[in-house]
Formats: C-alpha cells, sequence, structure tokens
C-alpha cells in the first residue's frame, strides 16, 4: 500500500487530476467543515439555554404559586380560597417536574432542584397550619428563597453576554417582586392580629433594605430598553400610596413594645392605621406591576435565545452552502481540465473491455464470426489516436487467429470422430470373429486366450467411444427399447477388464429409457474401472442400486481402496459437475471421470464421490426418475411369463465380456423355473449333435482354469 503511494508514476489519470486540486480542496473543506462546526456548537449551546427559558419559565408559575398561598393564609381569605390556589400551584408543579425531565441540567441545578422538590413535599403539612401565621409565613418565605436559588443558578448557566444580563435582571426582578409580596403578606398578618410585633417590624425593614439594594443591581445589569421598562411599570400612585402605608406600619408602635405609663393609666398600642383593603389594593398594583416587569423580560430572554440560535444556524447553513458551491467550483474546473484527457482513455479502455470480455470470448466460444472488426472511436491523431489504432490492428489479428484456431479445432474434432468410428467398426468385427471363435473352441487355454483378447477388444470399444464423447460426438451404439436396471448394472460390469471383482446386488423393478441405457452402462463402466483399478487385487467391488424419494434411483458404486484425500475430492467432484466445461482433460489419469461428467451432463444425472482416507472410494449415480421408471408386474403376468420360458427352448448365453447391450437382457432356461409343465406339455426339443459353448463352460474345471489364465498380469492405471 505504501509502495502504491509513493509510486505515483503508476496512479492512474484521474488520480493524478484530482491530486493537482487535492491540497487547496483539502484546505477550503478543512477550514469550511472547522466554520460549520463551530456554528452548529453554538446554535447547539443556544438550543440548551433556550430549554432553560423553559424551565425558568416553569419554574415562576410555581414560585407565585406558593406566594400566593402565603397571602391567603397572611389576610384568612378561607380554606376555600387555599384549596383554589392549591390545585393552581399542583398544576404548576406537574408541568414543572414535565419540563425539567425533557431537559439536562448540569449538577449544581439538579441539586439544588433535588433540595426544592423535597422541600415542597412538605407543603401539605404546611397547609394544614392555620393557627401560627407568623410561622407559616416563615416557612412559605423560606420554599420561596430556596426557588429563587434554583433560579439564580439557571440564570448562571447563560454564558452568552447577549443572554446573561437579561437572564439575571429577571432573576433580581423576580427577587424585588418577592420582597415586595413578603411584605404584603407580614402586614396582613399584622392588619389580622390589630398590630406587629417586633420582629415582623423588623423583618420588613430588612425587606426593603433588600428590596433597594436588590433594585439597584437590577438597574447595573438592565439595558436602557429595559430600564426605561422598569421604570414605567414601578411608578404611579400605588407605588407611592404603598411607600407610605409600609412607613406608617414600620414606625407604629408594636404590640410587643413597652407601654407608656405605670399601673392603670399604661397606654395601650393602638391598632395598626391602614386599611386591609387599601394595603392590598396598593401592594396588589406593585406586584402587578412586577409581573409587567417580568413578563417583558422573559420574552426578552426568550426571543433572543431564539434569534441568536436563528442566526447561528443561518450562519451555519451559510457556511455549508459556500464550502458547497467551492466544491463545486473546484469539480468543475478539474472535470472540464481532464474531460479531454480522460474521454479518449475511457473510449480506448471500455473498447478494450469490450473485446476481451465479450467479443473475442464469444467468438471462441462460437468459432465463427467475422474479420471485419470495429474500430475503437477515437479519431484524434495525437498520442490517443495512435494507440487506439493498434489496438484496432491487433484486434484484428486476435480474430483472425481464433477463425483459424476454431476451424483446426473443428477439423481436428472431424478426425477424432472420423477414426473412433472406423476404429469402432474394426473392434465389432474383432469382437463378432471372436464370439464366433468361443463358441466352437473348447480347448481351456486357447479359450482363456480368447477370453483375454475379448476383454482388450471391449476396452477398445469402449475407449473408442470415450474419444466420441470427448470429440462431441454421440455413439452408435443405442438401445431401441427399455433395459432393465439389472441388466444395465450387468452389462456395466461385463465392459471392464476385471469383471470377476465386480458383485452386481439385486436391482430394484425399474427399466432404463433406451436413448439412456448405453450411456448409462458405460458411465458406469468407467466408474467401475476406476474403482477396480484403485482398490487392491484381493478386494471386491460392488455395485448397488435402489428406488429414492421422488422415485430417484441411486446406484452405489463402492470400493474398498485407499480413498481420495479431501481437498482431491472436492476438485473431482467440482470436475464432474462442470460437466467438462472450462477443464482441462488430464489424459493420462482422469479422462475417465471426464467422459462420466461429459455422459452425466447430457441426461442431467448427478454423478459424485464420496470417500474417507483409508476407507476407499463410494461413487453416487443418482438417475431422474423419469428416465428410469419403476416396472409394474402382477403375479400373473410374473407366471406367464416363467411358464413362457419353461416352453421354450434354452437360448445360447453370450460371454460376459462380448456380451452387446442389446443382449444385456438374459433369458432363462427351463431349468430356472419352478412351475411344473403341464401334462400335455411338449417336451423339449432334443440337444444339437455338437456340443453348445455354454455346455462346453459347464465343465467347471476347464472353466476355471481358463479364467484364471486369463486374468492381466498387472492393472493398468486409469
Amino acid at each position: 500500500m505504501f509502495n502504491s503511494l509513493v509510486n505515483w508514476r503508476n496512479w492512474r489519470l484521474p488520480v493524478k487530476l484530482a491530486a493537482v486540486l487535492i491540497v487547496p480542496v483539502f484546505i477550503a473543506v478543512g477550514a469550511g467543515v472547522l466554520q460549520i462546526q463551530s456554528h452548529m456548537a453554538r446554535a447547539e449551546s443556544y438550543a440548551a439555554l433556550q430549554r432553560l427559558v423553559k424551565v425558568r419559565s416553569a419554574l415562576i408559575p410555581v414560585i407565585e404559586g406558593v406566594q400566593a398561598e402565603r397571602r391567603i393564609v397572611a389576610e384568612g381569605s378561607g380554606p376555600q380560597a387555599l384549596q383554589e390556589q392549591v390545585k393552581r400551584t399542583d398544576d404548576a408543579r406537574t408541568a414543572l417536574r414535565g419540563q425539567v425531565a425533557k431537559t439536562s441540567l448540569s449538577q449544581v441545578v439538579t441539586a439544588r432542584m433535588d433540595d426544592v422538590r423535597s422541600r415542597i413535599g412538605g407543603l401539605p403539612a404546611l397547609r394544614e397550619k392555620t393557627g401560627d401565621v407568623p410561622g407559616v409565613i416563615k416557612e412559605y418565605t423560606s420554599l420561596t428563597e430556596s426557588m429563587l436559588d434554583v433560579d439564580e443558578v439557571l440564570a448562571s448557566e447563560f454564558g452568552d453576554a447577549a443572554l446573561s444580563r437579561t437572564a439575571m435582571g429577571l432573576h433580581h426582578a423576580l427577587h424585588v417582586q418577592e420582597q415586595v409580596l413578603y411584605q404584603q403578606a407580614v402586614v396582613l398578618s399584622g392588619l389580622t392580629r390589630g398590630q406587629l410585633v417586633t420582629a415582623e417590624v423588623r423583618s420588613l425593614v430588612e425587606s426593603n433594605v433588600k428590596l433597594g439594594y436588590i433594585a439597584g443591581q437590577f438597574a447595573a445589569l438592565a439595558t436602557p430598553e429595559q430600564l426605561t421598562s422598569y421604570w414605567s411599570f414601578f411608578n404611579g400612585p400605588d407605588i407611592e400610596a404603598h411607600r407610605k402605608m409600609l412607613a406608617t406600619a414600620v414606625l407604629h408602635p408594636t404590640s410587643d413594645a413597652p407601654a407608656t405609663g405605670t399601673g392603670v393609666n399604661a397606654a395601650k398600642p393602638k391598632p395598626l392605621p391602614i386599611a386591609a383593603s387599601d394595603w392590598s389594593r396598593a401592594s396588589g398594583a406593585v406586584a402587578t406591576s412586577l409581573d409587567g416587569v417580568v413578563t417583558g423580560l422573559q420574552n426578552d430572554l426568550r426571543d433572543t435565545a431564539n434569534r441568536l440560535r436563528d442566526e447561528t444556524s443561518d450562519a451555519a447553513g451559510t457556511a455549508s452552502a459556500i464550502l458547497f458551491a467551492s466544491l463545486i467550483l473546484a469539480g468543475t474546473i478539474g472535470f472540464v481540465v481532464g474531460r479531454y484527457l480522460l474521454r479518449s482513455l475511457n473510449a480506448l479502455r471500455r473498447s478494450a473491455l469490450e473485446v476481451a470480455w465479450h467479443k473475442l470470448p464469444e467468438m471462441v466460444a462460437t468459432g465463427r464470426g467475422s474479420i471485419e472488426i470495429e474500430p475503437v472511436p477515437v479519431d484524434t491523431t495525437e498520442e490517443f489516436g495512435q494507440v487506439a489504432r493498434a489496438f484496432d490492428a491487433v484486434h484484428k489479428q486476435a480474430v483472425k487467429s481464433v477463425i483459424e484456431q476454431a476451424g483446426m479445432r473443428a477439423n481436428m474434432r472431424n478426425i477424432f470422430v472420423n477414426l473412433s468410428r472406423r476404429s469402432q467398426s474394426l473392434v465389432e468385427r474383432q469382437l463378432k470373429l471372436m464370439e464366433e471363435l468361443e463358441k466352437y473352441e473348447e480347448d481351456p487355454d486357447q479359450l482363456a486366450n480368447l477370453f483375454k483378447l475379448d476383454h482388450l477388444a471391449t476396452r477398445m470399444r469402449r475407449n473408442n467411444e470415450n474419444l466420441m464423447v470427448l470429440s462431441g460426438g454421440d455413439v452408435a451404439r443405442r438401445f431401441h427399447r427399455p433395459i432393465p436396471l439389472t441388466d444395465v448394472l450387468r452389462a456395466a460390469a461385463a465392459e471392464i477388464e476385471q469383471y470377476q471383482r465386480v458383485m452386481v446386488h439385486t436391482a430394484p423393478n425399474a427399466e432404463v429409457v433406451g436413448y439412456v441405457a448405453s450411456d448409462l452402462v458405460r458411465l458406469l463402466a468407467e466408474l467401475l474401472d476406476n474403482a477396480t483399478a484403485f482398490s487392491p487385487p484381493h478386494t471386491q467391488v460392488s455395485i448397488s442400486a435402489s428406488i429414492e424419494a421422488g422415485d430417484i434411483v441411486q446406484i452405489d458404486v463402492v470400493d474398498h481402496g485407499i480413498g481420495i484425500d479431501p481437498e482431491a475430492l472436492a476438485v473431482v467432484n467440482r470436475r464432474l459437475e462442470a460437466a467438462g466445461e472450462g477443464v482441462e482433460v488430464q489424459v493420462f489419469r482422469e479422462m475417465g471421470l471426464f467422459v462420466v461428467g461429459r455422459l452425466a451432463a447430457r441426461h442431467q444425472i448427478v454423478v459424485r464421490l464420496d470417500a474417507q482416507q483409508g476407507k476407499g472410494t463410494r461413487a453416487i449415480v443418482l438417475v431422474p426418475a423419469e428416465l428410469a421408471p419403476r416396472r409394474e408386474e402382477s403375479w400373473e403376468s410374473f407366471r406367464g411369463e416363467a411358464t413362457e420360458h419353461q416352453h421354450q427352448p434354452a437360448r445360447p448365453m453370450m460371454s460376459g465380456p462380448a456380451m452387446e447391450p442389446e443382449s444385456a437382457a438374459v433369458s432363462g432356461t427351463a431349468a430356472a423355473s419352478w412351475f411344473e409343465a403341464p401334462a400335455g406339455a411338449v417336451p423339449p426339443p432334443p440337444a444339437p449333435a455338437r456340443q453348445s459353448p455354454e455346455s462346453a463352460r459347464g465343465f467347471l474345471d476347464a472353466f476355471q482354469r481358463g479364467v484364471q489364465r486369463g486374468l492381466p498380469d498387472r492393472q493398468e492405471s486409469r
């Protein structure tokens, strides 16, 4: 990989053209991506701030609900008014919980929020305390202060300068409103009793001082527009009336102050000279004015966050568009610069691949074609045009060579077919001559020699037929009627040299159609020949057949040789499946299997080998049901056939090796039937004067000596 990168001279032309533009493009893309990522990060931060704005918007109603409950308890409005406010407060709490669940908060905010949640959990018990109003007001105030602390922490999360001042100003406005409402509750509590106590007066003074301090902080952080809005709301006759009544309440003697005078003449403190309705109206007006300030700041904060997020998103989109336009421009320039160079090269490449992958292989496969070629569509006279003309010359020469080679192959195939047919004709005449000699020969030694010649002639005939198969021709020997499967197996065994080692098992009652029988005999003979050649001479080779699912006939050829290793077995099975197409014929060792593959493919017969190292080889042949249908026979037809055979004279049996496929179905003799002849049966004709070959071969000693002497001295490799 590294060497290919370093060796730039071997780069493709598009790569070289791209390398010219890759450096500036990468620099532009890198800068653009960094800028887009920055904008996207800012947009995401503003989205998080928008979620914080929603949390604060959900928190403020809870604060206002707690403040309203405090006011109701202070003025003693009754349980019904409190229950209605409790419902509104609980609804605000539910909305707050839902918003918090949808927002990712920092650890500090989460800790403060958990503290507030635990303290709010004590509200039901606090609402039941109606006797100690000052204590209830104090607890409500403590809860409100804790929620304001949460709001302050939320305000500190707004790190952007455009939002932080508004967020903190909103918190100060809420704090100012809390001081006003706290003063309202304390004074209402005192008015309910008639007078304030010293602690309440002190808290009012502290609250008023805190209010002035927080208002100063708000003024320092607020923008001029926010200050104008603040003073427009926080001004008017109600504001002035509130200040005067608050000063009166603070300066009025408290109920726990020391009485002036002694004894009976001690003066009792007078009630507060403030009407509860006036105080409620004035303080409520101040709180309402502050509501307008809070609402305005909330809207300002929300609008600013939305605007900033939209601006950053638009900036990211603009940067993406600019980057995309830059890439398009760079690509266009590269395309325009390299188009002329690549057009001719691509045309040359396509033409070369079309010739290499389609035209020449098709011509090689068919062996036909014209020497007139289609030139490469490059008409220029520069280097690419010169290469195109050179390729046209090569293409034309290759076409001419292919046509010549196809003609030579066809001639050789015809020569092989002609030689095979001539040789096969001579072998057939030789077999007939040896058959005549065997009929009239009674000498065991001469009969043994005739057997050896018969076997050799049979193998020569099979080799000629194999040559016909390899040449693509058809074999002249054909059956014209269905042949029993058992006779096919026996005929295959009779075709090989070492037929004595073959054990033919009983086959199922099926017939092989005539046009397939001869090829099946040849196929099985090749498998049996291989099995006997590659197994010890003292072992037997068995051939059996069975009918499997779907009426498929399975024929097994099993030997007890050394077997085949898995790698070689896989190679052989692939060659059998390829049916000889595109496979190199290994004449010296695997020509038989090549013929098997060709014959099996001709009739859609499946052949595969299965072997275990050191335990022999098993050849499995699967014949389709339509090629070997079952033969239906009844008991009556079988008995009639047996009786007919009983009445017929005995016919001479052909010798195994020289048996023709047409005579593979051997008839039985009269002695083979176990049915008794009828009383009026005509006795069989007397035997001819000259002894038949079957009678001569009936002499067991002579036959055994002839067969033993006829065995080959060594086994030839298939």
